[in-house]
C-alpha cells in the first residue's frame, strides 16, 4: 500500500491532476441540467458537532494554528485569508518517524515520500479566498505535519512554499463522539457513492469515508450563475493538447471551491460540515490515479448536485 500511494502523489502526476481547475476559463453559458431530489435526508440544523475546536488560518504561504490538540473528535475550520485556494492535510507520522524527516522529504519535492513517513487523515479541503472549510475529524493521538499540497499557478506545491506546520496531539481521557449525520458519502475508486442529487440550503453534515484502495478528496464547488456543469465538466475532461502548458487564466473559473475534504488514505473518515446557498454544485476528486496519472475525475470522481 505504501508503494501505491507513493506512486499516486508523485509530483508529476499530482500537479498534472489538480492544476488542470485552471485550465477553465472565456467558457460561454449553457442551460442548467435538472437535477433528481435525494428522499428522507433529515435536517442537519440542529446536529450536534463535537465541543472541541481546532481554528485554522491560512495565507499564502503560512498556517496559523495552535502548537498542541486534545485527541479525539474535533471540528476543524479552515479561514482561507489567502489569494489562492488552500486546504489542510493532517499527516500523521509514523511510529519513530520525525518531524525534521518529513521536511527534509517536503523540501526534496518527491509528494511521494511524504507518505513512507506519515498517512492523512484528512482535514476540510481545498476552498478559494475568503472561503471557510469545515470538517469533523477524530485526531488520535501522535505527532501530525499539517500541510497544503495544493500547487500553485507555477505547480508548485503549497508545502514546499511555507504551508508546513507542526501538531502535537496529546491524549484525553474523554474523546467526545461524531457528530450525527444526514448522509454517508463513500469515496470509492472512482465514484461519490451515496452523494445526495438535491438538499436544502442551509447547514448540513456529511460522513466522509475513504472506502477505495487509493487515496481520495472531495471538493464541493458552487457553479457561478450562467454555467452549467455539464460545461465544466466538459472542459476538465477534455484531454490535454500534447505539448501544451497548463494554462494561467486571465480570469477567473466559472465555479468557487466552497466546502470538502482533503485528500485522506484508504479508511479514513471525515465529518465535513458546510451551509451552501441555492444553486448547482458539483463533487470532484483531482488526486490521479497511480496506474494512468489521470485525475479521479476523469474516471468518474466527478458528480452534480443541487441546493434548493
Amino acid at each position: 500500500m505504501v508503494k501505491v500511494l507513493q506512486r499516486c502523489v508523485s509530483r508529476p502526476s499530482l500537479e498534472s491532476g489538480l492544476t488542470r481547475r485552471w485550465a477553465i476559463q472565456g467558457l460561454t453559458a449553457v442551460g442548467l441540467m435538472s437535477l433528481g431530489t435525494l428522499h428522507g435526508a433529515r435536517d442537519a440544523q440542529a446536529a450536534v458537532l463535537p465541543r472541541r475546536r481546532l481554528v485554522i488560518r491560512a495565507t499564502d504561504y503560512r498556517f496559523e494554528l495552535p502548537a498542541t490538540a486534545p485527541s479525539g473528535y474535533t471540528e476543524i475550520t479552515l479561514h482561507n485569508r489567502g489569494h489562492e485556494a488552500h486546504h489542510v492535510m493532517f499527516m500523521r507520522l509514523h511510529p519513530g518517524k520525525t518531524l525534521a524527516e518529513f521536511t527534509a522529504a517536503a523540501k526534496s519535492g518527491d509528494a511521494g515520500a511524504l507518505f513512507a513517513l506519515a498517512d492523512s487523515v484528512g482535514g476540510p479541503g481545498s476552498v478559494d479566498p475568503g472561503q471557510t472549510s469545515r470538517a469533523v475529524v477524530r485526531l488520535a493521538a501522535g505527532r501530525y505535519a499539517v500541510i497544503c499540497m495544493v500547487p500553485n499557478a507555477h505547480d508548485m506545491p503549497h508545502y514546499q512554499m511555507g504551508m508546513l506546520a507542526p501538531l502535537v496531539v496529546t491524549p484525553s481521557a474523554d474523546e467526545g463522539a461524531a457528530p450525527e449525520t444526514e448522509a454517508t458519502v463513500d469515496l470509492v475508486d472512482f465514484s461519490f457513492d451515496g452523494l445526495p442529487q438535491k438538499i436544502r440550503p442551509g447547514r448540513h453534515v456529511w460522513k466522509v469515508i475513504n472506502t477505495g484502495a487509493e487515496l481520495h478528496e472531495m471538493v464541493l464547488n458552487r457553479l457561478a450563475p450562467g454555467h452549467s456543469y455539464d460545461e465544466v465538466k466538459a472542459i476538465l475532461t477534455a484531454p490535454p493538447k500534447p505539448g501544451s502548458a497548463t494554462p494561467v487564466p486571465s480570469a477567473p473559473p466559472p465555479f468557487t471551491s466552497v466546502a470538502g475534504t482533503a485528500p485522506m488514505n484508504s479508511g479514513a473518515v471525515n465529518w465535513v460540515v458546510f451551509d451552501l446557498q441555492p444553486a448547482d454544485y458539483f463533487a470532484i476528486c483531482f488526486v490521479p490515479d497511480p496506474k494512468t496519472g489521470a485525475p479521479h475525475f476523469d474516471l468518474g470522481m466527478i458528480r452534480p448536485f443541487r441546493v434548493a
